[in-house]
């Protein structure tokens, strides 16, 4: 999705996270993996805030059909 709706981002690793930036906006909490309780309903809440944040959640609604909610 990053690629499609957000071409040019970059994605830093920190110990629990990425950082997503995309033009001037980032989203520094995207989890990376099992770290604790996991929600998989909370991960897609975590998607939609990254593309509300960035800026892409127009592309992102029509190329995932986890976001058309």
């Amino acid at each position: 999705m990053l690629e499609k709706c957000a071409p040019g981002f970059t994605a830093t690793e920190t110990v629990h996270y990425w950082c997503v930036r995309f033009n001037t906006k980032s989203y520094p909490s995207l989890p990376k993996g099992e770290h604790g309780k996991s929600d998989p309903g909370n991960q897609v809440g975590k998607i939609k805030q990254m593309a509300r944040q960035l800026g892409i959640e127009d592309c992102a609604k029509n190329n995932l059909s986890l976001l058309a909610k």
